[in-house]
């Protein structure tokens, strides 16, 4: 017997409306919920995920039930396991494990107007009991969120990457950095109007972002830079080669072979790392 692991999200109407939702709030919530899903599963290195709705009502509340589309038409419980992962982390107050973006998923979706919502909540369901909860996307749900918002380090520092997706609309100023490095993901940068002008001219090209880096606790690089200065980097094609390199400074080990000088030079550093 296939094991039963689904996620559903209920939402009720105000009173007012005799509990029904109005179609536009509907409809954020929906596209809301199916972001948080598939930012959990991304989270976990599943950049693809799919999930299927496998029972809707509109009877109150208004209920959406969705699993995981596996391989052989047969439901993936990884994606289950990873939104109960985050989930958890938020309900025991473990938010320094959530990345960025499962931390912004999660905000979006919690927040909303008594005036449109009355309430709303996620349940876990699963063939194992144990593993069934439900989580009510209420006030100490997102008091949980600002905690963890508290919790993040801003420190000034330096990324280098290429500039893309510049937006200037209504003074948004801001842009994204790609860095060459595995398992980055682009950092978003907001600038200050001073520097439009610069911004642009960099549009598609290497640069080196310098300000205030906002990291979610451990991580290893920031999600967020409040951007004081941008100093272009010079194509790869003009930077110097190891041929040019060579015999530079031909007086750099002094007395010692090249080998003495690079051990040295390795021993000191397997020092200051320990």
């Amino acid at each position: 017997m296939t094991n039963r692991k689904r996620v559903s999200f209920k939402i009720e109407g105000p009173d007012k409306n005799n509990h029904h939702l109005e179609l536009s709030v509907f409809v954020e919530k929906t596209k809301q919920f199916l972001d948080l899903l598939k930012t959990s599963a991304k989270d976990s290195g599943e950049d693809n995920a799919v999930f299927h709705v496998v029972r809707l009502s509109h009877s109150s509340p208004a209920t959406i039930e969705c699993e995981r589309a596996g391989q052989d038409a047969l439901p993936d419980i990884a994606a289950f396991n990873d939104i109960v992962r985050n989930l958890n982390f938020v309900e025991d107050r473990q938010t320094r494990n959530l990345s960025h973006p499962v931390l912004s998923a999660m905000e979006k979706l919690a927040q909303f107007s008594s005036k449109k919502i009355a309430w709303a909540e996620i349940q876990t369901i699963s063939s194992d009991a144990d593993e069934e909860r439900v989580y009510k996307l209420d006030g100490r749900f997102r008091n949980n969120l600002r905690e963890a918002r508290h919790a993040e380090e801003k420190v000034i520092s330096t990324i280098d990457g290429k500039l893309e997706q510049i937006n200037i609309h209504n003074n948004a100023n801001t842009f994204r950095i790609y860095t060459t490095l595995p398992h980055m993901p682009s950092v978003a940068c907001k600038f200050p109007k001073e520097l439009i002008g610069k911004v642009q001219d960099a549009l598609g090209a290497f640069v080196s972002v310098w300000g205030e880096c906002i990291y979610r606790p451990d991580a290893a690089f920031p999600y967020k830079i409040d951007v004081r200065e941008m100093t272009p980097l010079p194509p790869s094609e003009e930077l110097p080669s190891l041929r040019d390199l060579f015999g530079i400074a031909p007086d750099a080990t002094g007395d010692k072979t090249s080998e003495q000088f690079v051990r040295e030079l390795r021993d000191a550093w397997s020092k200051d790392i320990q």
